[in-house]
C-alpha cells in the first residue's frame, strides 16, 4: 500500500516523496514527519549517539535533495515541542539554484558508490575532504595514512547530529573523486581516543567518528 505524502515546503506531494527517499538512502532508520510548513526529522528508537549520527546522515541528504529543487533549506536541530521533539526540523529558507558542488555531491548520492577504485594521493582527497567537513563545522584530523578522525568543536546531543551531516558530507565528497570513504566498523571508544588525540588537538576538539579511506 503506498503511504500518501504531503506536498510540504512548497513542493507537491511527489517531489517530496522523492526528498524522503534520497534522504533515506544511508540511513533507513530515521522517521520523517511532513508538515506544510516544515519536515521533521525523528530517531526511530530512544534518542542516542548512533540515532543522533543516522539523523545527521539522514538531514544532510535531505538538504542536498532540496537545494536540487532549488530550495535553501533553513534547520534547527533539536527544536523541541514545537517540532514535537524532533532531533531536526527542516524550513523553507527561500529559493536557490543548486551550485556545482550540491550537483556533484547529488550524484554521489544517487549513484551510492560503496565500491573502491584506485587508492587516492594524499594531495588529492585532504583538501577535499577536509574542506566538505569544515562546510558542516566539523574538522577532520589525520591520524594516519588511511584513517581519519572526523572532530567536532563541541560535545553534546546537537554536536552529534552535526558530526552525522559532517560525515556523510565527507562520503560524498569522496564519491565525487572517484573512490571511498566509510566509517569504521570496529568499535572505538572515545573517551580512550579523545586522551590519544589531545596532545594534537588540544581541549576544543572532540573526536566523534573513525573514517577509513575504503570499503568496509
Amino acid at each position: 500500500m503506498t503511504v500518501t505524502v504531503p506536498g510540504s515546503l512548497g513542493l507537491a506531494s511527489e517531489e517530496v516523496r522523492g526528498v524522503l527517499s534520497l534522504a533515506r538512502a544511508s540511513a533507513p532508520g530515521v522517521r520523517f514527519e511532513v508538515r506544510p510548513e516544515q519536515i521533521e526529522l525523528h530517531t526511530t528508537g530512544p534518542h542516542s549517539r548512533e540515532t543522533r549520527l543516522a539523523c545527521g546522515v539522514a538531514l544532510l541528504n535531505a538538504r542536498l535533495a532540496l537545494q536540487g529543487h532549488g530550495i535553501r533549506p533553513l534547520v534547527t536541530l533539536l527544536p523541541g515541542q514545537s517540532a514535537h521533539d524532533a532531533a531536526a526540523a527542516i524550513r523553507l529558507g527561500g529559493y536557490q539554484e543548486p551550485g556545482p558542488d550540491v550537483l556533484a555531491l547529488l550524484r554521489s548520492l544517487h549513484a551510492n558508490r560503496r565500491t573502491w577504485t584506485t587508492f587516492p594521493e594524499p594531495a588529492a582527497w585532504r583538501g577535499l575532504l577536509s574542506r566538505a567537513a569544515e562546510v558542516e563545522r566539523a574538522w577532520l584530523h589525520v591520524r594516519s595514512g588511511t584513517e581519519l578522525v572526523l572532530c567536532t568543536f563541541t560535545q553534546g546531543a546537537a554536536a552529534e547530529i552535526r558530526a552525522g551531516q559532517a560525515m556523510q558530507r565527507v562520503v560524498l565528497a569522496a564519491g565525487t573523486a572517484g573512490f571511498a570513504v566509510s566509517p569504521a566498523h570496529d568499535p572505538v571508544i572515545l573517551s580512550a581516543l579523545r586522551a590519544e588525540l589531545r596532545p594534537c588537538l588540544g581541549d576544543t576538539l572532540v573526536p566523534q567518528i573513525v573514517l577509513r579511506l575504503g570499503t568496509p
